[in-house]
């Protein structure tokens, strides 16, 4: 767990004894500072503090000023912080168990650094308990802060579930996908063209890995890809070898690459998305992860991020129920039929234009799109009601097109 601390100047010694504490409790410490003892403004460090957090860089946060007061206020100005000024370990501790408190707030001119060390302790030892009363009593306090605050977009009032993507969306796995298509692709390439007696013309990931490939079932991407060239192969059969010349070999070579990756060098999730699907459970919003990807368990796992969807349709979904991929949107449709939600009330997430188009087709009541590849436009032109950037955007209403539900 990541722990943003941040202080004005009357906390500067506090904050170097704490810093080495949370280090030596096991966790990564992020530090805004300030960084000295020169006059500053606790507002600015709240702010500083607040927005690590709400950007999902860090997952707690401790703040302090003189008398913790001030920076307490500035703090609880900010949209998603729950911020407590706490000088007793029954405080620090229940704020958490109750409150799903995320930032401590720190009094430096009136404890002391053993006083502080044990309420950090009792602090970052605390989980929310997730029991009916407190999720009711958080869900209110979502509620004011809706009224108070500049509207989000999504909330209880307008929807039950979001069904999202996994690569690109979730994961930064996009581009492993898109490097091991190319891989896969250009080696047979290579072969087809010598055989043929004709120019090798590499696979181009910025082009025909969106048209051909990108959000589709493995061997429907590899079927596409290659009838755009003009090339046809018999499909083979699930079970085929990677070295097999068919549909099915050349997809399950790309696997092969996929997991060699994953064995040696992991899954980071986006750190936005995280925080928007923590943000998402914690007002009672069922989420879901819909990909075609048969290495989706593996990928969540990897990423340490299984625990955060009530349903999964993946690729082995697809094929266990004979579901058809992307721009199909049977996998989104399933994905709520499993949550037990309508597709009107329920919101779809995508990068990918496939995706996209499925949500579209769906009936599904808002599908915003993901811009990591800079094709915004085709997002859009696709079918998408909104485009972000970064999933943390939707936490506050970061995002530059004005859109209004339906009501």
């Amino acid at each position: 767990m990541r722990i943003v601390i941040g202080t004005d100047h009357a906390g500067f010694f506090l904050k170097k004894a704490l810093s080495a504490h949370i280090r030596k409790l096991g966790y990564q410490v992020v530090d805004v500072g300030a960084h000295g003892t020169d006059t500053v403004d606790y507002p600015d460090y709240a702010e500083l503090l607040g927005r690590t957090l709400i950007d999902g860089l860090a997952e707690r946060g401790v703040l302090i000023c003189g008398s913790g007061v001030g920076a307490s206020v500035a703090a609880n100005k900010m949209p998603g912080i729950r911020a407590g000024l706490c000088h007793d370990t029954y405080s620090a501790h229940q704020g958490v168990e109750h409150d799903d408190m995320n930032v401590l707030v720190l009094g430096g001119r009136v404890i002391g650094p053993e006083l502080a060390r044990e309420l950090v302790t009792a602090y970052l030892g605390a989980r929310f308990s997730g029991e009916e009363r407190h999720q009711r009593r958080l869900k209110k306090v979502f509620a004011l802060e809706e009224r108070m605050h500049k509207p989000r977009l999504i909330t209880p009032d307008r929807y039950d579930a979001v069904l999202l993507d996994m690569d690109g969306v979730i994961t930064d796995t996009a581009s492993l996908h898109a490097t091991c298509w190319k891989t896969t692709f250009d080696e047979y390439l290579q072969q087809w063209a010598t055989r043929n007696a004709v120019p090798f013309r590499p696979f181009d990931i910025a082009v025909e890995y969106k048209l051909y490939v990108d959000g589709k079932p493995r061997y429907d991407g590899v079927r596409d890809f290659l009838k755009s060239r003009g090339i046809d192969l018999p499909e083979g059969a699930e079970n085929d070898p990677p070295t097999a010349e068919t549909i099915c070999g050349l997809g399950n070579r790309k696997n092969e690459l996929v997991n060699e990756v994953l064995a040696t060098s992991g899954v980071d999730a986006y750190p936005g998305s995280v925080a928007f699907i923590k943000y998402l459970r914690r007002m009672g919003i069922k989420t879901a992860v819909v990909t075609s990807s048969q290495n989706c368990q593996a990928v969540l796992r990897a990423a340490k991020i299984d625990d955060l969807f009530d349903a999964r349709v993946d690729g082995r979904v697809l094929i266990e129920h004979g579901l058809a991929g992307k721009p199909s949107p049977d996998s989104f449709l399933k994905a709520a039929e499993m949550l037990g939600v309508i597709p009107q009330r329920s919101v779809v997430i995508e990068d990918a234009i496939a995706g996209v188009e499925a949500g579209a087709a769906g009936g599904f009541g808002l599908v915003i799109g993901v811009d990591r590849k800079g094709n915004a436009e085709e997002l859009k032109a696709s079918g998408a009601d909104i485009v972000v950037n970064d999933l943390g955007q939707l936490i506050n209403g970061f995002f530059t097109q004005r859109f209004e539900p339906a009501a």
